[in-house]
């Protein structure tokens, strides 16, 4: 099995959150972002990864099926920044570093192009921040 130029996001699962196979066999260029339950990845031996961004997921990024690949073939662990997850928009914005731009490596990570600037940070105050770290 092979898959190219995938994103995965917000999967749920109870055995691979995003993917569980019995032949998990190459993954290359693609994003598994943000996803809850086991590990990001799951199956019988290793999944081999290249050019592969695994971020955010709540089991795990590079364990299990693709322990010991993070940093290696251009495999990175980074937020991809979507242009606008919450509308199911999952291009990606020029600062992600599955952009072409920012992976000159490997070239475009995931299933989706850049269409948009630069993720905005929304302005706050500093209170405001302390704000959230005080129990």
């Amino acid at each position: 099995m092979a898959l190219v130029k995938c994103t995965f996001f917000e999967n749920q699962a109870e055995y691979g959150s995003a993917l569980y196979s019995c032949d998990l066999g190459v993954l290359q260029h693609c994003v598994i972002a943000s996803s809850t339950g086991a590990a990001a990845v799951e199956g019988n031996g290793t999944a081999v990864a290249t050019c592969c961004d695994v971020y955010g997921n709540a089991g795990g990024d590079w364990v299990g099926a693709l322990a010991g690949q993070e940093g290696i073939n251009g495999n990175i662990c980074a937020d991809p920044l979507f242009c606008d997850p919450e509308n199911d928009d999952f291009t990606l914005g020029e600062g992600s570093p599955c952009a072409p731009g920012q992976n000159p490596d490997c070239g475009l990570v995931g299933a989706w192009p850049v269409t948009c600037g630069a993720t905005p940070t929304p302005q706050t105050t500093w209170g405001a921040l302390k704000a959230l770290f005080r129990e």
